[in-house]
């Protein structure tokens, strides 16, 4: 399982700082080197694919202006799920820019009764207004850009995943990012600890099926280790598109599973 000092991401998130990379088309990453964070230029305005922690948001921020944007032109955050490492930053990028924040209606709830499950360190959250949940497998259009969220529970109860169409030399790939894979919130003990139904498990498991049989050619991971996110990005250059993965969703799958396996049985 991915193990972070989560106090000192949050204390220290300079330490953590990488910078931000063009992966393919419209999709750039803007985050750091533990959580990812996702830009997507959508020809009316940004997109962003989750947003960090609350901590990390001036870093956030001026990643967006190295690559030539306007954080004032941030006009959508779509969060994975509730985990604040995922939505931390949400609030205080929306309240900057405007956005509107999208979020899986099935993790309303720990923002309304349970704020516990976001996890956030030293009690700290900022609140925010969720504008919209997803339709399950329905597309989104923002601008010219169309993504689709796809339920994945497990992880959390409202875990979503994103697909959507990236353009390079006048070809089209499919890309994705699983919402999210780790298992640490499926052990026997958080599961029980937290009040959560065990059937979250079954979800997971059945999730990672459904998604196994995915056709993906660009994985990206919502952490960077999923993937190998940060190796790829130091091979930018060096030949083609080190992006182009067409096996690697379902081998980070495997990965994931095989943790599932080993943690949570």
């Amino acid at each position: 399982m991915l193990s972070v000092n989560m106090e000192d991401v949050c204390l220290r998130p300079w330490k953590y700082d990488v910078e931000p990379f063009h992966i393919m088309g419209r999709l750039y990453d803007i985050g750091n080197s533990w959580v990812s964070v996702y830009l997507i230029d959508t020809g009316d305005g940004l997109l962003l694919i989750d947003s960090a922690m609350a901590q990390n948001v001036y870093l956030t921020l001026e990643n967006v202006r190295k690559l030539g944007f306007n954080p004032k032109d941030i006009r959508w955050i779509l969060l994975s799920h509730g985990h604040c490492d995922h939505c931390g930053g949400a609030a205080d990028i929306a309240h900057y820019s405007g956005a509107r924040i999208y979020l899986g209606k099935e993790d309303m709830f720990f923002f309304e009764s349970r704020p516990d499950l976001i996890e956030y360190p030293f009690g700290y959250f900022q609140p925010f207004e969720v504008y919209a949940n997803y339709i399950d497998g329905q597309p989104m259009t923002f601008g010219d850009f169309t993504i689709t969220a796809v339920h994945c529970p497990g992880h959390t109860p409202g875990t979503y995943s994103f697909f959507f169409d990236l353009e390079e030399d006048g070809k089209t790939y499919r890309a994705a990012m699983h919402g999210g894979l780790g298992v640490n919130t499926l052990t026997k003990e958080y599961l029980t600890a937290h009040h959560l139904p065990m059937s979250l498990q079954k979800d997971y498991v059945e999730n990672l099926r459904r998604m196994r049989m995915e056709k993906v050619d660009v994985p990206i991971g919502s952490h960077t280790n999923h993937g190998g996110m940060l190796e790829k990005a130091a091979r930018i250059g060096k030949g083609p598109n080190p992006f182009i993965d067409p096996t690697g969703f379902a081998r980070v799958i495997d990965a994931r599973y095989q943790d599932f396996l080993y943690f949570c049985r």
